[in-house]
């Protein structure tokens, strides 16, 4: 796991009445931590929209990633942090099959799409069709696909790893424990409804609390 208790952080912009010492004691962190992570800071003089890191406290929730038939080489993490106004994601995986693009009216393999799905049910079922157990996308709030709660940026993977964080103000890591997280094969395109055409599920992890 790449998660560094000591060393991650989230871009946190600045508001009206901020000073470190509020920011401390709001995200229940240390002001040495905050400084240390801010070399150079002034500390005395913070400004609105100012856009300074925050130490990330333990992670709310995991899911441990595994690969199915169509891609048994897939394993990974998916970590979930709780930050102001929503949800820190940060995911690790390895074992991706190299980008292949589209041809012959096939849909390119790679980047992948990446969504939490509305059940933790991840029985491979149908080796050929896997983890339809999972479900849809997680929609709790019944948006078009492109705006669902577990939509999430694609997957670009360098020989077969990907790594990224982002910031997703669609949930708290709370509310997506016992959800599941889908690999999809292809690329997820945002526009086609239900889904965006990602394709089949090449690897599934439930969400769990820490």
């Amino acid at each position: 796991m790449f998660f560094n208790n000591t060393s991650a952080t989230f871009k946190y912009q600045v508001n009206s009445g901020d000073t470190l010492y509020i920011l401390a004691q709001k995200h229940n962190v240390s002001l040495e931590h905050i400084l240390a992570v801010n070399p150079g800071i002034n500390a005395n003089r913070l400004e609105v929209d100012q856009t300074i890191n925050m130490p990330l406290n333990a992670p709310v929730a995991v899911a441990n990633i595994y690969g199915g038939p169509l891609r048994p080489q897939i394993a990974g993490t998916v970590i979930l942090f709780d930050v102001p106004n929503g949800t820190w994601v940060c995911a690790e995986i390895s074992g991706l099959p190299p980008y292949k693009p589209a041809a012959g009216g096939e849909n390119p393999i790679g980047p992948h799409g990446f969504h939490i799905h509305e059940f933790g049910n991840c029985q491979i079922g149908d080796p050929a069709d896997p983890f339809q157990a999972a479900g849809g996308h997680w929609n709790p709030s019944n948006q078009p696909h492109g705006n669902h709660a577990g939509d999430f940026p694609i997957l670009f993977s360098n020989q077969g790893r990907a790594n990224m964080c982002f910031l997703t103000n669609a949930f708290k890591p709370e509310q997506a424990i016992g959800k599941a997280i889908i690999i999809h094969q292809n690329p997820d395109d945002y526009r086609t409804q239900p889904a965006g055409d990602a394709g089949k599920r090449l690897a599934c992890g439930i969400i769990q609390r820490v």
